[in-house]
């Protein structure tokens, strides 16, 4: 039987993305009012028009920019991690199968990465119930991935680790 699951987990917005949004609005409206004055002073203000409908434009492009989300995907064992920027582009984070888990515990404060390892974030930027899957990757080689699955996602994901990691998990409940 072939075995499908989706999940979709917004990012949430830091103050950090707030004030970037802001401040792009902000130039990208001083450039265009620029831009058209300046034209209209040298009698092209048809052309001064399009050039600050294309400058207010560019700052929406950037904006929706900030807008991310993550989806995970499982398929029989192999679990895709994608980034969907502004619901106008995928981005393959990662392709990992499942049978190569060597960890997969909820992060916390206490929770020691290998400095050595690569790390992957495809979380929902709150901080709350976050969980790691350290994988034997084949091009990133050692390899946490940071996310944030619901129960279902993380009850399905866990009858495709080794069974050496099932049994552990099943130890710590």
């Amino acid at each position: 039987m072939d075995v499908y699951k989706e999940q979709n987990v917004i990012r949430a917005q830091t103050a950090n993305d707030r004030f970037a949004k802001i401040a792009v609005i902000i130039i990208g409206m001083i450039v265009a009012f620029a831009v058209f004055f300046l034209t209209a002073q040298f009698g092209v203000g048809g052309v001064g028009l399009l050039l600050a409908g294309g400058v207010l434009f560019g700052a929406y492009y950037i904006t929706t920019g900030f807008d991310n989300e993550y989806e995970y995907l499982l398929t029989n064992g192999e679990m895709d991690f994608d980034k969907i920027i502004a619901q106008r582009s995928r981005k393959r984070l990662i392709t990992v199968k499942l049978d190569t888990a060597k960890e997969f515990a909820e992060f916390t404060e206490n929770t020691e990465l290998d400095k050595n390892a690569s790390i992957v974030s495809a979380d929902d930027n709150t901080g709350e119930d976050l969980w790691y899957l350290r994988v034997d990757h084949k091009e990133l080689g050692d390899t946490y991935i940071l996310f944030t699955p619901n129960e279902e996602m993380r009850e399905i994901m866990t009858k495709f680790f080794p069974r050496q990691l099932q049994a552990e998990l099943r130890r710590q409940k």
